[in-house]
């Protein structure tokens, strides 16, 4: 155990000595350049941050915030989810491609819920915002294309108390470029690249901002069309049920039809195409009073699989065997406005936004008649299942939500020796999903139309399903909170402040619809299936309700160096199981829950040219909520709460401006995970010891830039060194899988004059093949990848 910890302790012990003699040196090197007469003419730029729901410094906010410019988002070429959370270590990212994304902050993750396709998902542990509005959706996070940004901003630790239930791992925030009320500017972005063994990228974004009235009003909108080309082929390949298929029971059919996916086979077939708007005003109505709207929508266009077969490539062939259609149309619409201003010296805040979001797509679900315990039943003759017909499946996806969020803030003055901020929070949800499992054979196999359970939820008019679902998941999940929250801080005296905050939430839950299956039967007689309105009966809604703490103790040793203490709580709601009853499978389960405690500091050096920021941290999580998909179990996915864990971390930051030329800079993550308890639960967990999913014992980007001027011209040279340690990619046992290690690495080379700027970028020089994610969720398991060698370019302008 002493060695475990020892890159913890040592690291503490460096941090401490550095801050503690960092007067004393700063004075004697400050000295030494004055004798010299030489002086830095270039400092780390400061980014000021709303992190602690008020504007500060980032080098005095007492958490672990890591931040990105949208100077730096644009020389690093980030624009999509994946690409800004894979340039942070201690924080991770998985799922099946764009819009189905998880994000974890230090090790705080069960693994992959496996649960997607049904519609039903637990809630996400980090939050994602855009500006003041929480967009986090179970099983889908939004992903939004990083356009006209000033900063993201994420929150590494629970951060409940401001930020509610989601954030209990972190927060993640995107903060865009807002109008200017007393200048034109405009810009924009074009770009290509191509990808190795893929197809060509191409992206165009741009901005405006038009000052309507002086000093009053003004808007601002960005636009983007941005395709992300595929690397990923589908080969030629046919396909029949096999004859291990359980259900066969040692039956050997006379004739299994097979079947070709001649019409889908196609290379480069991960592709996804993002399309979108932003459109801002701004109003200063007087002195003291403005109003903000913003309204933003997305169209993310996906095809194909955006994870390939082990089993069937190589690492410089990738490739996935689909026999139906694989797309998804993604729609956004988020509408959001603020109102600040001033009310008896009390500064007052309200925030709202409405956001509603649809989803249709097609997955192709064929590789489930490998273990499908009723699928003989479905597509083969019967009795006897002599002859058997089409194997191809599909699972029809329509996802639906409308979210309602309302905040009201006030605080005091933020230079008031005691100072509060505090208000009330209220969220409706709502979450609408209908998803069809189409058996092409079922219909030749003498099935009839499928139709919903009489007197159960649907988000159908009631009549038949098309010919071949033979199963569908219809299903409505209602959220409705409200919060009250507020944190106080006081200054004991100029350097050692002390801050308390609490969050009291009541939150109500609800689940009705049903699972209707197929039968031989014809007409609305063939309802059978699980209703879930009578199986939860009197159990929803159901309402949980609780409070959460935080105390943080901020110390200013001097002007350049800060040290902080933070313990603080974060939960995720828990929720309804709609197998409940089958298997012993729970009608609910609980919520899960953090507590952290963290110690970190930010410090600056030779006039701050070099900042060395970091903290050490311990996690305790109970209760880890865990989806699966166990067919000895239930035929339909459920969750359970299976285990507590504690996690020790340490992480730091390095910025560097080394030379009136050269920056450096660098971050790195250590994480302890360990598996402390499992309690008695249906799922066949890993044994206690086991390392946490999705949790890299190691993880750090290091990056430097050079800067010339040649001529009139401006030139930026850049390379960046990222490596990812293994891990694991769940806790359930049968699914549980280690990732290999690996590493990447970046260059860049840009030139510009006056308002334009030129970039030749290559990304993964090295063509490696990194695992981000794997899952089993049809028996066949895949992985999601990095993407390979890709080199491009990009032009931008701004006036």
């Amino acid at each position: 155990m002493y060695q475990k910890n020892r890159p913890v302790k040592t690291a503490l012990t460096m941090a401490i000595t550095l801050a503690l003699c960092n007067g004393n040196v700063q004075a004697q090197e400050n000295s030494t350049l004055e004798q010299k007469e030489v002086e830095t003419e270039r400092q780390i730029e400061t980014i000021v941050v709303t992190s602690t729901r008020r504007s500060e410094n980032q080098q005095t906010v007492p958490l672990a915030v890591q931040t990105m410019s949208g100077a730096k988002l644009q020389a690093l070429g980030v624009d999509s989810f994946g690409d800004y959370i894979a340039m942070l270590p201690g924080v991770s990212s998985e799922g099946q491609g764009p819009g189905k994304q998880e994000t974890y902050i230090r090790g705080v993750s069960a693994g992959r819920a496996d649960v997607r396709l049904a519609g039903i998902g637990g809630e996400p542990s980090v939050a994602t915002y855009l500006d003041e509005a929480p967009v986090t959706t179970p099983g889908r996070n939004i992903d939004l294309y990083a356009v006209d940004l000033q900063r993201i901003e994420v929150l590494k630790g629970p951060q409940g108390t401001l930020f509610g239930a989601s954030s209990q791992a972190g927060t993640v925030r995107l903060i865009t470029n807002k109008p200017v009320l007393d200048e034109f500017r405009a810009g924009g972005q074009i770009g290509m690249s191509s990808t190795k063994s893929g197809g060509i990228s191409n992206k165009s974004e741009g901005y405006i901002n038009v000052p309507i009235v002086d000093d009053k009003f003004a808007i601002r909108v960005a636009a983007y069309n941005s395709t992300d080309a595929g690397f990923i082929d589908n080969p030629l390949a046919t396909t029949q049920l096999p004859l291990t298929n359980p259900a066969l029971g040692g039956n050997v059919p006379s004739s299994r039809q097979e079947v070709s996916n001649a019409t889908l086979a196609k290379d480069d077939y991960n592709e996804a195409t993002f399309r979108g708007m932003r459109v801002s005003a701004l109003w200063q109505i007087n002195n003291e009073w403005d109003l903000l709207v913003q309204h933003t929508s997305q169209q993310l266009d996906t095809e194909g699989s955006f994870e390939y077969d082990p089993a069937i490539s190589s690492e410089d062939d990738l490739n996935v065997s689909t026999f139906s259609p694989t797309d998804g149309d993604d729609k956004v619409d988020l509408t959001q406005w603020t109102v600040n201003g001033m009310l008896g010296g009390l500064e007052v805040i309200y925030n709202g936004s409405f956001t509603s979001r649809t989803f249709q797509g097609n997955t192709d679900y064929t590789a489930y008649i490998e273990i499908g315990p009723f699928v003989p039943y479905y597509i083969c003759s019967y009795p006897g299942y002599d002859e058997c017909f089409s194997p191809v499946m599909t699972t029809s996806e329509q996802f639906e939500t409308e979210r309602s969020v309302h905040e009201i803030r006030v605080a005091t003055n933020a230079n008031d020796r005691f100072r509060a901020i505090g208000g009330v929070f209220y969220d409706d949800q709502q979450l609408n999903t209908l998803t069809d499992f189409n058996y092409a054979g079922s219909i030749a196999a003498g099935f009839s139309p499928n139709f919903p359970i009489p007197g159960a939820f649907t988000n159908t008019d009631g009549s038949a399903r098309p010919a071949g679902v033979t199963y569908f998941n219809d299903y409505q999940t209602d959220r409705e909170e409200i919060s009250v929250f507020g944190e106080l801080a006081y200054d004991i005296t100029d350097d050692l402040t002390v801050t308390v905050g609490a969050r009291r939430y009541d939150i109500e839950m609800g689940l009705k619809g049903q699972s209707p299956f197929g039968q031989r039967a014809s007409g609305p007689e063939a309802d059978a299936g699980t209703n879930v309105d009578s199986r939860l009966e009197g159990l929803t809604p159901s309402t949980i309700s609780g409070t959460i703490y935080k105390a943080n103790i901020r110390w200013k040793m001097n002007a350049d160096a800060m040290f902080y203490a933070t313990y603080s709580e974060g939960f995720r709601g828990g929720g309804f199981n709609r197998s409940v009853g089958t298997g012993g499978i729970p009608a609910t389960f609980d919520t899960d829950d953090v507590v952290s405690v963290e110690l970190g500091w930010k410090t600056a050096w030779l006039n701050n040219t070099l900042r060395f920021n970091g903290a050490i941290y311990n996690v305790d999580f109970t209760d880890m909520q865990q989806g699966v998909l166990d067919l000895s179990i239930a035929n339909n996915s459920f969750f359970d709460n299976v285990g507590s864990a504690e996690i020790n971390g340490l992480e730091f930051e390095l910025n560097w401006a080394a030379t009136d030329n050269v920056d450096v800079f660098g971050s790195f993550s250590y994480i302890d995970s360990e598996l402390t308890d499992i309690p008695n639960t249906l799922v066949n967990i890993t044994p206690v010891g086991s390392n946490l999913p999705y949790a890299p014992e190691t993880e750090g980007v290091i990056g430097a830039s050079y800067y010339q001027e040649i001529g009139d011209f401006s030139a930026v040279f850049q390379g960046i060194f990222k490596w990812t340690d293994s891990r694991f990619n769940s806790l359930v046992e049968a699914d549980r899988v280690e990732l290999p290690s690996y590493t990447q690495v970046n260059l860049s080379a840009s030139i510009g004059k006056d308002d334009w700027k030129a970039t030749l970028f290559i990304d993964n020089a090295t063509d490696s093949l990194g695992q981000v994610a794997a899952g089993s969720a049809d028996n066949v398991y895949r992985v999601s990848p990095t993407r390979p060698r890709t080199i491009g370019f990009r032009v931008s302008y701004d006036y």
